[in-house]
């Protein structure tokens, strides 16, 4: 019975201990929307008073506009006809008349001696109109909005194509691809479309370019080099033989990509080319067997980070696309399902359209490039095992398997971050293939330095674990510890990170966090700074998928304005900001800066100990430095106790561990 009671009293503490925590975190809810209601009620009246002064200038302005004209042109008018009476009294001739009317010459002749003088012709400037009094509308009062505070206006409204930089400039290629290769290699070297079999000798002689690279293309509104090369693909015209024995007499390479479409069409022009590669092995098995030599490779399908990646189209995201033979019939009405491309579409078109759907139904006979560069795109697909029937049953229940799918959005956004993992780059494809053509392939890597303050072992201990767990290794790491000996601390560092270790320690005088970060940003070399808070967590896949951003956007710092936040004071795990991922906005949190070390350098860090990363933040925002807002997935700030800015515009997701969530 004393056992049964026992275990009664604790089971009761511990609720009691839970209640008094959830207690508290409700209560901290409740102060801040306070403070918010206040805040939004002096931003009301502070609104009111700008629109009543704008609506009384507004006012005054139109006031102006109606009567200055009409009554400076009177007082002008007026003033004029009486400077002309005053002339015409004072003119000789009007005197000489009242001299000949007294009847004496020596006045005639005085009359006509004397000089003529007149006062200055009035100006319209002398005479500024002068305002009525005003008479303003009434103003209604702005209604407080004691909603929490949204997210900053982003630098960029949706997707654009970007204009570059490329990964390799000193690398010129002639290309013969269709309008998806186009944008797909456009972001890799020099690349040069603009001819056709009746200029292609003009365009050797003034581009020289490095190599000529040929696709299997495809009649169709998405034909490269506007359609001037199908006759000649096709086999029925030699201008493209020209070409390829024009580039042997200038050693020039030649590279044919078998990209679609049947193999026995493509073989008697592709057998002219140095090289040729498919998109698969058990393809380049039949092109060996059907070339009779082995210069043949493997270019996979793969996407263009700078155009296939996660930004949102400007109208946002609606509906249902259908993609291959996803339906058996008309779509069902008033369901928003629409076909995700059409034959007429261009490829900006198509481009737009991978980001304006909410889902993408993808049949059997999907293309498998279109569903990769959907999914580079970060937009859901559900994938097809046979195309929906078109009797009202199978529509019916079709329908409530997109809405299921749709409406579970955590799932669905998980899946879709995962399937953009999942895709690849076309950048690294490229390397061994100039390697086997003969020509050179150096490029930016891009190499990372990890910096971080830490003070005392716990913090140390903890950082390394979430550096050693890391798929993308950092090239250097950079630790500046308080109340550590620096030697303690590189050896563990070293332990767990075999590339470049710095470390150094404070010397016993207590520093800020940002001003130890600022310390360790001056020891770094790499080309991209990652600043880890050791207090937090960080998935295997947190910095490969950061520095992949940077491939994907043209932005100075990439961090996460939206981001999964745990409390083991009280058990809650909240989400900051949902709705903020993918955009350039400058909100960054600091324990997920991912920087150019030299714009980082020029920013520098504020010696503040908890609120430096908004110190950047504003800086950013005043400078116009490009900051870019990543996922939500593979990070969790973690506080021993709610602060206010973790409570600002986050949601809570539950009293649950947030590795779940976030870790995928």
């Amino acid at each position: 019975m004393s056992e049964e009671l026992e275990s009664t009293r604790r089971a009761l503490e511990a609720a009691v201990s839970a209640a008094s925590g959830n207690a508290e975190l409700t209560r901290l809810l409740a102060d801040y929307q306070e403070r918010l209601a206040r805040a939004a009620e002096s931003e009301a009246e502070a609104l009111t008073r700008a629109r009543e002064v704008e609506a009384r200038a507004k006012a005054v302005e139109k006031q102006v506009v109606k009567l200055a004209k009409n009554l400076a042109e009177q007082r002008y008018q007026t003033e004029a006809a009486q400077w002309r009476l005053e002339s015409l009294q004072a003119s000789r001739w009007s005197r000489l008349g009242d001299a000949l009317h007294t009847k004496k010459p020596g006045e005639v002749a005085r009359t006509l001696r004397a000089p003529v003088s007149k006062r200055p012709a009035p100006k319209r400037s002398d005479f500024p109109p002068t305002p009525p009094p005003l008479d303003p509308a009434p103003v209604t009062p702005v209604t407080p909005q004691t909603a929490g505070p949204a997210v900053s206006t982003a630098m960029a409204e949706g997707f654009t194509v970007p204009k570059g930089p490329l990964a390799r400039p000193y690398l010129t290629v002639a290309a013969i691809v269709d309008r998806q290769s186009e944008a797909l290699f456009r972001y890799e070297w020099r690349q040069v479309t603009n001819f056709g079999p009746d200029n292609w000798a003009a365009m050797l002689d003034q581009h020289h370019p490095h190599m000529l690279f040929a696709e299997s293309v495809r009649p169709g509104p998405r034909q490269g080099n506007g359609g001037r090369w199908l006759e000649e693909l096709a086999g029925r015209e030699r201008g493209l033989r020209d070409l390829i024995e024009e580039c042997a007499r200038r050693g020039i390479r030649t590279v044919f990509w078998h990209s679609g479409g049947p193999i026995s069409l493509s073989v008697p022009m592709a057998s002219y080319f140095d090289h040729v590669y498919t998109t698969s092995e058990a393809r380049a098995r039949e092109w060996r067997a059907a070339l009779r030599h082995d210069r043949v490779g493997v270019l996979p399908q793969a996407v263009q980070p700078r155009v296939h990646n996660q930004m949102p189209a400007a109208g946002g995201r609606s509906g249902v696309g259908l993609l291959g033979t996803a339906l058996q019939g008309d779509p069902p009405p008033d369901a928003g399902w629409r076909p995700l491309m059409t034959d007429k579409d261009t490829y900006d078109d198509v481009l737009t359209a991978y980001r304006s759907v909410s889902m993408v139904l993808a049949g059997p006979d999907a293309d498998a490039r279109v569903v990769e560069e959907l999914s580079a795109c970060g937009t859901p697909i559900m994938q097809l095992a046979a195309p929906i029937g078109g009797d009202e049953a199978s529509l019916r229940q079709a329908l409530g398997s997109v809405e299921e799918y749709l409406a579970a959005e955590a799932e669905c956004a998980s899946e879709s971050h995962q399937a953009w993992r999942a895709t690849v780059p076309v950048t690294p494809l490229l390397d061994p293939i100039l390697d086997t053509v003969g020509l050179p392939s150096v490029r930016n890597s891009a190499s990372v330095t990890a910096i971080a303050a830490v003070s005392g072992q716990t913090e140390l201990d903890h950082l390394l674990a979430q550096l050693g767990r890391q798929a993308h290794t950092p090239g250097q790491v950079v630790i500046v510890a308080e109340g550590l000996d620096a030697a303690v601390v590189e050896k563990a560092a070293r332990a767990v990170h075999k590339g470049d270790v710095v470390v150094r320690d404070t010397a016993g005088t207590p520093v800020t966090r940002g001003a130890a970060l600022d310390r360790a940003l001056r020891l770094a070399d790499g080309d991209l700074v990652a600043v880890l808070d050791p207090r937090d967590l960080y998935g295997e896949h947190y910095l490969a998928d950061l520095v992949r951003y940077f491939a994907a956007v043209d932005a100075e710092i990439i961090g996460k304005a939206s981001f999964y936040a745990h409390v083991p004071g009280t058990g809650a795990t909240l989400l900051r900001q949902p709705g903020a991922e993918h955009r350039f906005l400058p909100e960054v949190a600091g324990g997920t800066l991912l920087a150019r070390r030299q714009e980082l350098g020029y920013l520098g860090i504020a010696d503040v100990s908890e609120e430096w990363d908004e110190v950047l933040m504003r800086q950013c925002r005043t400078d116009g430095v490009r900051v870019y807002s990543a996922d939500r997935y593979s990070y969790v700030c973690v506080r021993p106790e709610t602060e206010p800015r973790l409570l600002s515009s986050s949601t809570l997701q539950g009293y649950l561990p947030a590795e779940p969530l976030a870790m995928i």
